[in-house]
């Protein structure tokens, strides 16, 4: 599925503090990791523009940047704006009033050295101009200086100021991880805290009993999702003992719409509606040509001496000195694997013969060294990074995984293309956003160079889309540019690595 969202301009501030400045105060498991896969929900899945998101993670969590910079930032919102709040890390109930601690608390002055959730955000918000709020807190520990894993709004966390600040206008809608008097537990399977993994993957619309009608992610069904997945899933997936039951406190008198839902087969790109492309064949690629001489095997000692021409024996020779260098490539990518996936030896499956592979359960990847098809002298090295999970799941270090990193995706195209009406159809692009455009009806190449630099090539006798941001990224960045890119010209969200 796909989603598309037909929200305001979106404002959001992000706060994890996993590790604390005084080691005293035990650490929130995975709580970096959530903040950066919101955000990168924020940017994927909602159209944020990442100017307008601030990320505060550990040290930049202050309590000055929460009292005065979060305050000051919400008094900036307009009517037109919605603001988007997530918050990971220890909190508290203190008297009357809900806590959140900060970066620089200190356990021996809670009061002192944490931030009141009224004061920083519900007051504030409650007197800005912004009409349309989402809030999602996931919170944890009931004693902060005890050496536990769980995430809990501590045992007398007090719904009262929540739900006054519901009842406060028509569009606002918070969220929070449990319920008073309850844990809030991480994940080391999800390496996330269970409630933020089961939180994004509805809002990605991954999760069907969170649709409502098969169309709408809304705030009710949101809710009801959550305080039905998340106990299932610690009875189902964990062995603590503990219960966690989500909840939250919705204003609007009616359901609101937070997410709308295209159905996989309504996938057509709305300017170019004859064109499907087969987004579950995805691949990112990375193909370069060397000289011959250079490969790692090719030695003058040896009297080896580039081939004159193209055929069968060249092609065997280039690939016989390749050999050892792909199995080094792919052996520094199983060790990796291993370390930054956390897989063992029976998880990996590994070839290290003239086509070089190794798959799990999140990618396959597969390298390749063969004679260039014109230039005899020239060899291609053919990289090809398949990703088998959705883009939310990987580790923010996944690239590290790959000593080379791919440089553009490639998405299959499903059916007939029709030349003439694509080139009309960009034609139409090029005049209306701009852009350049360059196509060849003999080659059957159209290639459209977007105002930010994205390069798209369709080949219609291939039957691919190749998308080229034209610059350096690791194969993330790389994901999230040309997902961006896609949405800018197709008026879609989140057309890769979604499912």
């Amino acid at each position: 599925m796909k989603i598309t969202s037909d929200n305001k301009n979106i404002f959001a501030v992000i706060i994890a503090i996993e590790n604390y400045r005084h080691s005293d105060i035990s650490s929130v498991v995975y709580a970096e990791n959530d903040a950066n896969a919101f955000k990168n929900l924020l940017i994927t899945e909602f159209g944020a523009k990442e100017e307008n998101i601030i990320l505060w993670i550990n040290e930049n969590a202050t309590k000055t940047a929460l009292e005065e910079e979060l305050p000051y930032h919400i008094r900036q919102l307009s009517s037109e704006d919605k603001f988007i709040f997530y918050y990971a890390g220890h909190g508290f109930h203190y008297t009357d009033s809900n806590r959140l601690t900060v970066w620089d608390t200190h356990k021996n002055n809670l009061f002192g050295t944490t931030t009141s959730i009224q004061d920083i955000l519900l007051n504030p918000l409650g007197k800005s101009e912004c009409e349309n709020s989402l809030i999602f807190i996931d919170s944890c520990s009931t004693q902060i200086s005890d050496d536990i894993t769980s995430r809990d709004l501590i045992s007398s966390m007090s719904t009262n100021e929540f739900e006054e600040f519901s009842n406060s206008s028509n569009t606002n809608a918070l969220f929070c991880s449990c319920s008073p008097g309850e844990k809030s537990y991480p994940s080391e399977k999800l390496k996330h805290g269970i409630w933020t993994w089961h939180l994004i993957e509805s809002l990605k619309g991954n999760i069907p009993e969170a649709i409502f009608k098969d169309v709408f992610v809304t705030d009710s069904s949101l809710q009801n999702y959550l305080r039905m997945a998340v106990p299932e899933f610690i009875t189902r997936e964990t062995t603590i003992k503990g219960t966690q039951t989500p909840f939250s406190k919705i204003s609007s008198t009616n359901t609101k719409i937070i997410k709308k839902i295209i159905p996989a087969e309504l996938e057509v790109i709305k300017e170019f509606p004859q064109l499907r492309l087969k987004f579950e064949s995805l691949e990112l690629r990375n193909i370069k040509t060397q000289d011959v001489k250079d490969l790692s095997g090719f030695d003058k000692k040896k009297k080896h001496f580039p081939p004159k021409y193209v055929n069968f024996a060249g092609n065997s020779f280039i690939q016989s000195i390749s050999i050892e260098e792909i199995q080094e490539e792919i052996q520094e990518i199983y060790e990796n694997s291993k370390e930054i996936l956390n897989l063992k030896r029976r998880d990996i499956i590994k070839n290290l013969m003239m086509i070089g592979s190794i798959e799990n359960n999140i990618f396959r990847y597969y390298l390749e060294i063969n004679q260039h098809h014109k230039n005899p002298a020239l060899a291609v090295i053919t990289r090809r990074l398949i990703i088998r999970v959705p883009r939310s799941k990987l580790p923010i270090n996944f690239h590290e995984i790959f000593p080379i990193q791919p440089n553009k995706i490639v998405i299959p195209i499903d059916g007939e293309v029709d030349f003439d009406d694509l080139v009309e159809r960009f034609e139409n692009l090029e005049e209306s956003v701009g852009g350049q455009l360059q196509e060849d009806d003999v080659k059957g190449t159209i290639e459209y160079i977007s105002e930010d630099n994205l390069t798209i090539t369709i080949n219609t006798i291939d039957k691919e889309m190749i998308i080229n941001p034209n610059m350096h990224l690791n194969c993330l960045k790389l994901i999230d540019i040309a997902t961006e890119g896609l949405k800018k010209i197709t008026g879609q969200n989140d057309l890769l690595l979604l499912s």
